[in-house]
């Protein structure tokens, strides 16, 4: 592969770099291996993980949910070359701006997609304000499918947003109930199985209220 690289932001698990492809601003994003894991089982989780973020994202695009396009992968390297989307952060959004009528129907949206992809059996598995980049157009995307995984489980649907809730409580603490009000009305109010994943939530936030309450009496 033959193309221009300008790094973007270093991850634990992947870098991404700002470079052209075949005449348009792509990201490239390659996966990290680790130093420690043993060589070839390193080789195949990049492998295996490289096409499934790759085909995850092709799904959700062919489900009309905004997201990066893949235009070409490397498995073995662990590479995929991605339509790059010029746009802000929402954490930076809602850090700038607080909380609006942009960022509510911001959140609708989010839930809407996620809906969608949970009906597909699709979990993002870092569902985050960082996550989201809302374009110069004004239309919202996901990014960062790499923890994205296939699944029927309510529980692992429930984690996706319990995920979210931990973001908004550690990164909007003066913004969550304004933020996951809009997010789960819309997403309630499309997902099949919704009592499925309302109740696994809720079995999620009680281990989660158990554990913190074990440590406190330790």
């Amino acid at each position: 592969m033959e193309f221009t690289l300008t790094p973007l932001s270093w991850g634990a698990e992947s870098n991404l770099y700002l470079g052209a492809y075949l005449g348009l601003k792509v990201v490239i994003k390659e996966r990290i291996r680790k130093p420690y894991m043993n060589p070839k089982l390193a080789e195949r989780l990049i492998r295996e993980r490289t096409i499934t973020e790759a085909k995850i994202l092709w799904e959700a695009n062919s489900l009309s949910v905004r997201a990066p396009l893949p235009l070409k992968i490397d498995p073995e390297n662990g590479i995929i070359i991605m339509s790059y989307i010029e746009g802000v952060l929402l954490r930076d959004m809602i850090y700038s701006q607080g909380f609006n009528e942009k960022i509510e129907s911001t959140m609708k949206e989010i839930g809407y997609y996620i809906a969608k992809l949970h009906d597909y059996h699709i979990v993002h598995g870092d569902l985050t304000t960082s996550n989201v980049i809302i374009s110069t157009g004004g239309l919202v995307y996901l990014i960062d499918f790499g923890l994205s995984f296939h699944s029927k489980r309510a529980e692992d649907k429930a984690m996706d947003l319990r995920v979210l809730e931990r973001a908004v409580e550690s990164t909007h603490p003066d913004y969550k109930e304004k933020l996951m009000e809009p997010f789960y009305s819309a997403y309630f109010s499309k997902v099949n199985e919704g009592e499925y994943i309302r109740h696994s939530l809720e079995d999620i936030r009680l281990r989660g209220r158990y554990v913190k309450e074990r440590q406190a009496q330790a």
